[in-house]
């Protein structure tokens, strides 16, 4: 597939059939993801593929224990909806065939930053979102549809991390759902002209 064509077929999808995703599939698109580019090249990530459904089954109901929570809380009927909106949002990766956890350490750098600068994460945050576009268009180029999440880290991040065994300096950025679409995608959201997002200089 020409890589423009698969730049504008890779779409965001949260209902998935049930064929699997083959692992052959899926360690080519792990390569892609690590010839990302990273600061520095610390190459400050790590990636757990889940395809036991059980385990998925139990992050999602993490998720929604926490998600049900704060709705409880929340002042508002607007915002009530808004996290009821994200329980889907936060755990379409339990019903697709594969999932990966994305995680990310802190970048370390030349050391320049000061102590209370957020350099260290963002920079690592950076990164690592690159190494998930690599992963995305892989899948796009292999037939295949997924969609990041960051909600299962906003939400639940220490309880994920304990069922996965993430230690530190690890932590979860997100979740990656993988396999092939349930049905066609709706007509893609449009996008703001490149003249209205661009200039240039020179």
């Amino acid at each position: 597939m020409d890589f423009f064509d698969t730049v504008r077929k890779r779409r965001s999808i949260r209902h998935y059939s049930d064929e699997p995703v083959a692992q052959d599939d899926i360690l080519t698109m792990l390569e892609a993801a690590i010839l990302a580019p990273s600061a520095t090249n610390e190459q400050p990530w790590r990636f757990i593929v889940i395809r036991d459904k059980g385990l998925r089954e139990g992050m999602r109901h993490v998720i929604n224990t926490v998600v049900e929570t704060v709705i409880a809380s929340a002042g508002n009927e607007l915002r009530q909806k808004r996290l009821a909106d994200m329980k889907l949002y936060s755990t379409h990766f339990a019903t697709a065939p594969a999932a990966i956890a994305v995680l990310a350490r802190p970048w370390v750098g030349g050391g320049y930053a000061p102590p209370a600068s957020s350099a260290p994460r963002d920079l690592a945050l950076l990164s690592v979102a690159m190494a998930v576009a690599h992963l995305q268009l892989a899948a796009t180029a292999l037939g295949y549809n997924s969609c990041f999440a960051s909600g299962p880290a906003e939400f639940a991040r220490e309880e994920l991390e304990a069922i996965l065994g993430v230690e530190q300096p690890w932590f979860l950025v997100g979740m990656i759902s993988l396999g092939r679409a349930a049905k066609p995608p709706r007509e893609r959201p449009a996008r703001k002209p490149v003249a209205e997002v661009s200039r240039f200089i020179g």
